[in-house]
C-alpha cells in the first residue's frame, strides 16, 4: 500500500495498472508519479495518508523478440525518445525546454551567425488641428479642475474617484474621437460612492504588463462628485460638459483628425516598401475607428490589400481564426489592442509596427515590438513608428520622461530592461506632476516636471537606472562577458547529442510521416504535410500544413523545431505505441536485426534511457544569492551504446560509433523473420550477463556530468552539483547488425 512503499525518486512503481516513474518532492506525503512514456501532462500526485491505492515496486520491461521490425523503426524509436526529453542532466538542461536561445547571447554563437532584425525606430509627431486641440483643452481644464478641487472632507473613494475620471477623460481623448464618445457616452449617473476597485480602473487607465489579461474596453468617466451638493456650480454643469465633449468628439472626422491622417500616411508609406504593419491601439473603439478608415483607404475594388481589427472583444479562438485569414493575404494590415501584445509571434507574417498610442509603460512599448522583432523574422530590417502630438503636452510629457528612455536603453545593451515598478507607479508618478504643476496644458513643460528637488519623475528613473546597472552585471554571466562560448562549447555540443538537432527533427517527422501514411512533400519553400496524422487531429486540426525545419522559415512557412506540437505529439504517440508491449501494429520497434556493410564484426547496440539525481551538498544551506533550499532533480538522457562479441566478454564501442552505427548503417540483404526474433530472443535470455558493465557506464557517464557542472560552475562562482544515476537504466532498445555485403 502506499503508506507502507517509500520508492526513491527515480525508481519505477506499479500503480493504476500502469507503470510510473516516482518523481523528487519535498513533501513527503506526496508521491509525484510521471509515466514511462515521459509525458509531463500526466504527471500525478498520491498522497500517502489515504491509503487508497495499491503502488508496487516494478523494473522497466525488456523488449520483446516479437516485436522485431525493419531498422528504419529502431531510428525512429531513438529519435523519438531523444526529442521528448525536456531536461537534460549538463549545465545546460533547461535547453530541451527552449527552441531558441537568448537573443543577446547568440548573435555571434560557436562561430556561426544568427540571422535577428535590425530595429529601426521613428518618432512621427503630427500636430492637433485647430477643433481637436480645442476639444483637448476644454477636456484637460475640466479634468485637471475635477482633482485640484478635491478636498480633505472628501473620503478616499470620492477623491480617487475624480483622479480616475480626469484620467479616463485624458487617455480617451487622446486616443481617438471614437474612445471618447465611448467613454463619455457610458458615464455614470451620480450616487454616493462608497468604495472603489482601484485595481479594476488602473487596468482600464494605465497599460499593465503584470496582468495576464489585458482590459482594452473604454472606461466610464464617473466624476467622482457625489460630495457636492445640488447648487454646486461644477456640479450642476457636468453632464452638459459631457454632452459638449462628445458633440465636439462627434465632428473630428477627415483633415480633422490628423493623428489618423498621420497614421494612414505611415501605412501606405511602407505597403509600398513591402512592409505589413500592425497598429498597436490602447482601446477597442480605436481600432475599430482605424480600421474603418483604413479598409475604406485601402480595400478599394481589385485591391490585394486586406485589414482586420483583433481586440479583446473576440475570444482567442476567434482571434486566431482572423489571423490565419489575415495571413492569406500577401499585404495585410493588422489593427490590434494589446490582447495580442504578449505570447503570440508574428514575425513570420509582419515587419512594421505602429503605436497609435502612446503606452503610458514602456514594457508596454518592448512587448509590442518584440512580436515583430525576434528569431525568426525573414526581414533584415523592421521598423517601429511611434505616433505623437507634438503640440500634446501630456503626449510630450510621457514620451520624454519614459519611452525615449526606454528606446535608448535598447539601442544601448540590445535588450529591454523593464522599469522596475508597478505600472500605476511610473504612470501616476507623471500624472500626478501634469496635475500638481501645470497651470494650463499650453504652458505645460518638462521644466515643470523636473523642478523642486527630487520629483517622482525622477525617483523613477533613478530606481530604471539602478535596474540598467543591474542588467549589465548580470549580463556578464553568460555568453556576454565572462562565460565565453568557445569555454561551454564541449557542453553546448554534448546537450545538443542529447536533445538532437534540426537534422535529427527533420529525420524523424518525415520518417514518422512515412510511417504513418501522410508523407511529406517537398515544395520549392519547404514540405508540404498534405494530411495530419490522425492521432494528431484533435491537437493541429485536418488542414493542410507548409513547414520548413531550419530558420528562419519562409514567410508562409511554418517553422518546426524539437517543441513544436507536430514533433511533440509525433513523438509521444510512437513511444507510447513501442511500449504498448503490442507486437502489431507498430509504427517504431524496440527490436531490430539488420543485416549490413556497416560493421565487419556481428555488433549490437543498446538504446538506453538514463536518470540522474542531481543534488547541491549545500541544498540546506541556503546562501544570499540562493535564499531558499535547492530541491532535488530528476533528469533523463537517452544514449546508445554497443558491443561486439558476446555478452559474457563484450568489447565495447566508443559511444559516438555506437550511435553513428544505429544512424547511419542500411540493410543490405534481408533475414527471414523467425530467425531475426530468435536471434534478439535468444540475447535478451543473456541480458543479465551485461548488468555489471551497463551500471559502471551508467556511473561514468554521471561522472562525465557532474565534470561538466563543476567546468561550468567555477566559472559562474555558483555551488557544486553532484550527479548520480539512478538504476537499473531502461532499455528502449535492442538492435543487432550482421555483417553483410550487397549482392551483385
Amino acid at each position: 500500500m502506499i503508506n507502507t512503499l517509500n520508492p526513491a525518486p527515480g525508481s519505477i512503481v506499479s500503480c493504476r495498472d500502469r507503470q510510473w516513474v516516482v518523481l523528487p518532492n519535498e513533501n513527503q506525503d506526496i508521491i509525484r508519479l510521471r509515466p514511462l512514456s515521459g509525458n509531463e501532462d500526466e504527471i500525478t500526485g498520491l498522497y500517502r495518508q489515504l491509503g487508497l491505492e495499491t503502488m508496487t515496486a516494478a523494473t522497466f520491461p525488456l523488449p520483446k523478440g516479437e516485436q522485431v521490425q525493419d531498422h528504419e523503426a529502431a531510428l525512429l524509436l531513438m529519435d523519438a525518445a531523444r526529442l521528448l526529453l525536456r531536461s537534460g542532466a549538463g549545465p545546460f538542461r533547461c535547453l530541451g525546454r527552449l527552441s531558441l536561445r537568448p537573443r543577446a547571447d547568440v548573435k555571434l554563437w560557436l562561430g556561426n551567425e544568427t540571422p535577428f532584425p535590425e530595429r529601426e525606430s521613428e518618432e512621427q509627431p503630427y500636430k492637433l488641428s485647430k477643433e481637436y486641440r480645442a476639444l483637448f483643452d476644454d477636456v484637460y481644464d475640466f479634468a485637471r479642475g475635477l482633482v485640484k478641487t478635491t478636498t480633505k472632507e472628501m473620503s478616499y473613494a470620492q477623491r480617487r474617484g475624480r483622479y480616475w475620471s480626469a484620467l479616463a477623460l485624458i487617455r480617451c481623448v487622446m486616443s481617438s474621437p471614437a474612445a471618447a464618445i465611448a467613454a463619455l457616452s457610458k458615464q455614470t449617473r451620480f450616487g454616493a460612492a462608497t468604495s472603489l476597485d482601484e485595481e479594476l480602473m488602473s487596468s482600464y487607465l494605465y497599460d499593465p504588463t503584470e496582468r495576464e489579461q489585458v482590459v482594452d474596453a473604454s472606461p466610464v468617466c464617473s466624476g467622482g462628485l457625489a460630495d457636492l451638493d445640488e447648487q454646486d456650480a461644477l456640479k450642476r454643469n457636468y453632464e452638459r460638459k459631457m454632452k459638449g465633449f462628445v458633440q465636439a468628439a462627434q465632428k473630428l472626422h477627415g483633415d480633422k483628425d490628423q493623428k489618423l491622417q498621420s497614421c494612414i500616411a505611415s501605412v501606405e508609406s511602407l505597403l509600398r516598401d513591402n512592409y505589413n504593419s500592425i497598429i498597436w491601439c490602447r482601446y477597442i473603439a480605436t481600432a475599430k475607428y482605424v480600421a474603418d478608415a483604413l479598409k475604406q483607404k485601402l480595400e478599394k475594388k481589385g485591391s490585394q490589400i486586406r485589414v482586420i481589427a483583433i481586440t479583446g472583444e473576440q475570444s482567442e479562438d476567434e482571434r486566431e481564426i482572423r489571423l490565419e485569414e489575415l495571413k492569406s493575404y500577401e499585404k495585410r494590415v493588422l489593427v490590434a489592442t494589446d490582447c495580442l501584445s504578449e505570447g503570440v509571434n508574428l514575425q513570420t507574417h509582419f515587419s512594421a509596427v505602429i503605436h497609435y498610442d502612446l503606452p503610458w509603460n514602456p514594457n508596454r512599448l518592448e512587448q509590442r515590438e518584440g512580436r515583430i522583432d525576434r528569431y525568426g523574422q525573414t526581414a533584415s530590417l523592421v521598423k517601429c513608428r511611434l505616433i505623437y502630438g507634438q503640440d500634446n503636452p501630456v503626449d510630450g510629457a510621457v514620451l520624454e520622461v519614459l519611452i525615449r528612455k526606454a528606446v535608448q536603453i535598447h539601442k544601448t545593451l540590445g535588450i529591454n530592461v523593464p522599469v522596475p515598478m508597478d505600472s500605476t507607479t511610473v504612470s501616476e508618478a507623471v500624472f500626478k506632476s501634469l496635475f500638481d504643476r501645470a497651470t494650463d496644458a499650453v504652458q505645460l513643460s518638462l521644466l515643470d516636471l523636473l523642478d523642486e528637488g527630487e520629483s517622482p519623475i525622477e525617483q523613477v528613473h533613478q530606481s530604471w537606472n539602478k535596474a540598467v546597472e543591474r542588467e549589465k552585471i548580470s549580463r556578464t554571466r553568460f555568453a556576454q562577458r565572462t562565460i565565453k562560448p568557445e569555454q561551454v562549447q564541449r557542453e553546448l555540443m554534448d546537450s545538443d547529442q542529447i536533445l538532437g538537432n534540426e537534422e535529427d527533427v527533420q529525420r524523424f517527422v518525415k520518417s514518422a510521416c512515412d510511417r504513418l501514411s501522410c508523407s511529406l512533400i517537398k515544395k520549392k519553400q519547404g514540405w508540404l504535410l498534405p494530411t495530419i496524422p490522425d492521432v494528431l487531429k484533435p491537437l493541429l486540426g485536418d488542414k493542410s500544413r507548409l513547414l520548413n525545419f531550419t530558420t528562419p522559415a519562409p514567410e508562409g512557412v511554418e517553422y518546426v523545431g524539437r517543441n513544436h506540437p507536430l514533433v511533440e505529439g509525433l513523438a509521444r504517440s510512437i513511444l507510447e505505441n513501442a511500449m504498448s508491449g503490442g507486437t502489431t501494429q507498430l509504427v517504431a520497434s524496440r527490436c531490430g536485426f539488420t543485416t549490413t556493410d556497416a560493421v565487419e564484426k556481428r555488433t549490437t547496440l543498446l538504446l538506453l534511457r538514463l536518470r540522474h539525481l542531481l543534488d547541491s551538498p549545500r541544498k540546506n544551506s541556503p546562501t544570499p544569492h540562493s535564499p531558499f533550499p535547492t530541491p532535488l532533480l530528476l533528469a533523463e538522457e537517452c544514449v546508445v551504446v554497443g558491443f561486439t562479441g558476446s555478452p559474457s566478454s563484450p568489447v565495447w564501442l566508443p559511444p559516438q560509433q555506437a550511435m553513428s552505427l544505429l544512424q547511419q548503417a542500411t540493410p543490405v540483404s534481408d533475414a527471414p523473420k523467425a530467425l531475426k526474433q530468435r536471434e534478439i530472443t535468444e540475447f535478451l535470455e543473456r541480458i543479465d550477463e551485461l548488468k555489471d558493465d551497463l551500471e559502471q557506464f551508467a556511473r561514468e557517464r554521471s561522472h562525465e556530468l557532474s565534470q561538466s557542472h563543476k567546468r561550468v560552475r567555477a566559472i559562474t562562482k555558483e555551488g557544486a552539483i553532484q550527479v548520480k544515476p539512478q538504476l537499473p537504466m531502461d532499455i528502449l532498445g535492442v538492435y543487432i547488425l550482421q555483417p553483410g555485403r550487397i549482392r551483385s
